[in-house]
């Protein structure tokens, strides 16, 4: 481990942004997002829904979420990956057109042996911009549910 932090534009972290809708009057990119680890980060949070936006490419992830529950991602444009990871339980991508990679169970700083893998993923009416498959990486995670999607694992 480097010791150093991620830049963050914007983190959200439970319990005070539990149930928190972030939408267009909530974020918005970051005229220089290549100077950001990631651009919505979530950790420890439950029932955040990211709802409507452009989210650019970054330097690591437009979306980081670490620990936590029932996320949900909806209609938006992703520019970069998704990471899900910490031992999630729950994250539902819906009607989103992704770029990136959606990396599921990525190892993190709070990972330990016999820790619950990122589970309950869903992946629905999900494309990419030009039709290709999107890519999902499987590291500590379970399969993701996929419909009317196309991914290549």
């Amino acid at each position: 481990m480097s010791g150093t932090s991620d830049t963050n534009w914007r983190s959200y972290v439970g319990p005070d942004d539990n149930g928190l809708t972030v939408n267009a009057a909530e974020w918005q990119a970051p005229p220089d997002p290549e100077n950001y680890d990631d651009l919505v980060k979530g950790s420890n949070v439950s029932h955040l829904c990211v709802s409507g936006l452009t989210i650019p490419a970054s330097r690591e992830d437009s979306i980081d979420f670490v620990r936590g529950k029932n996320y949900v991602v909806q209609h938006c444009t992703v520019q970069g990956s998704i990471t899900a990871k910490g031992s999630i339980d729950g994250l539902s991508l819906y009607g989103c057109c992704i770029s990136g990679t959606i990396e599921l169970g990525q190892y993190d700083n709070y990972w330990s042996r016999g820790r619950a893998p990122t589970r309950n993923v869903s992946i629905l009416d999900c494309t990419s911009p030009d039709g290709s498959p999107i890519r999902v990486k499987l590291w500590d995670a379970e399969m993701p549910f996929c419909q009317n999607s196309n991914v290549k694992l």
